[in-house]
């Protein structure tokens, strides 16, 4: 405002002084009348709104705003008469009127609109009665109708500020303590204590879910989780760093929600019949993500119902490394470089369909296949057995397993 003055002080052709202010007669009217004005701004602000949710015709709700025209009304006054600008520590006073609303809920666009409200309302107080009985010279008029729109917009950007400032802090708090309650229930609480804090924290629990264990490494696959997987219906949960859990309604179809984050990994789990059976499957859907990320990497959707079996055979280390040695110990013999050979040629052996298919996998000729499978036979391990071609693909299953 300062840089205002002095580029109007610059002009002489500008009659009109900008220390011009109200006259102390007005003043002390104005001031000594400020419960009226109050009052009456908070009727025009009430009748001049759609305030459709009935907390805010409350008689509780509407002297909060009655006070804060109160505070507004006098503060102005006088800065009128002393011709001075907003100070922080005003700012930081009328300013606060935001933090309280955000926290009671109000829309900010219905804030602003309140203000606009006010700012006519206060200035038909101010000026207008004032300016129709001649009681103000016009160039004071002028003035003080600049400094009024000048103050309302400090105020507003102030109450927008602590606004947005005190909303982001309690959207953090309620996704904290969301994330805690949704946490107790992962853990296997179903108490009537956790359903009544779910209640309070407006979750919604309503089984079945389906659960799913997912792999978000990185800031872009979480933001997609929000958008496509809150919207269906899910409840996230972060487990641990870089994995959440999600309850997904029982008849959402989790194919399309699973390719709108191509950058995920998904452990999915059994049905959650009851909140009971939410922990047991929150367990499964984990084990599945973990099991199935060792076993077929390059894969981002596992099934508990696939690979299950693998996760008790993994607890079963020392037997599957048996079963391992039993099948695949024949190569143990070989050199370091050619064992490996062997080994990446069974297992394009496995997982493809002919010789020809595999030599495409290795990056090798045909011939190249057949030689190499000619010496695994001659140390005894022959794909082309189909009872052996079980055991080998089981084998080099578990021995994934077994590597992480």
């Amino acid at each position: 405002m300062a840089a205002t003055s002095a580029k109007v002080s610059k002009q002489p052709s500008f009659a009109l002084s900008v220390k011009a202010t109200l006259p102390p007669e007005i003043t002390g009217r104005l001031l000594a009348e400020v419960d009226g004005i109050a009052g009456r701004m908070t009727r025009h602000i009430a009748d001049g709104l759609t305030l459709s949710d009935p907390r805010f015709r409350q008689l509780s709700y509407l002297r909060l705003v009655t006070r804060a025209c109160r505070d507004a009304v006098r503060t102005l006054v006088r800065l009128l008469h002393d011709g001075r600008g907003l100070r922080q520590g005003d700012l930081d006073r009328l300013g606060s009127m935001g933090a309280q609303q955000a926290e009671l809920g109000v829309p900010l666009e219905l804030v602003f609109s309140a203000y606009r409200v006010a700012a006519k309302s206060l200035w038909q107080e101010v000026i207008g009665e004032s300016a129709l009985r001649d009681e103000i010279p016009a160039g004071t008029v002028i003035t003080v109708t600049g400094r009024v729109l000048e103050y309302f917009d400090e105020i507003s950007a102030a109450v927008g500020q602590a606004y947005l400032e005190t909303r982001e802090r309690l959207m953090r708090q309620r996704d904290r303590d969301r994330d805690r309650i949704m946490q107790r229930l992962l853990a296997g609480d179903v108490s009537d204590e956790l359903r009544r804090l779910a209640a309070a924290a407006d979750i919604q629990l309503s089984p079945p879910y389906r659960v799913v264990a997912i792999a978000v490494d990185a800031d872009g696959a979480e933001r997609q989780m929000d958008a496509v997987w809150r919207d269906a219906g899910a409840h996230l949960v972060e487990d641990e760093p870089g994995v959440v859990v999600a309850l997904v309604p029982a008849g959402s179809d989790l194919e399309p929600m699973c390719a709108g984050v191509p950058d995920a990994v998904f452990g999915v789990g059994p049905v959650a019949a009851s909140l009971d059976e939410v922990a047991p499957a929150a367990a499964q859907a984990r084990r599945a993500l973990e099991v199935g990320r060792r076993l077929d990497p390059d894969r981002r959707v596992h099934s508990d119902a696939e690979v299950g079996v693998f996760a008790t055979l993994s607890a079963e280390p020392d037997a599957v490394q048996r079963f391992i040695d039993r099948v695949l110990g024949p190569l143990d013999g070989q050199r370091p470089a050619r064992a490996a050979e062997m080994l990446a040629t069974l297992e394009a052996l496995i997982d493809s369909r002919n010789v020809g298919e595999a030599a495409q996998l290795l990056g090798v000729h045909r011939h190249t296949v057949v030689y190499r499978m000619a010496r695994l036979k001659q140390l005894g391990i022959d794909v082309d057995d189909p009872g052996q071609r079980n055991r080998i693909w089981l084998a080099m299953r578990c021995r994934r397993l077994l590597q992480t």
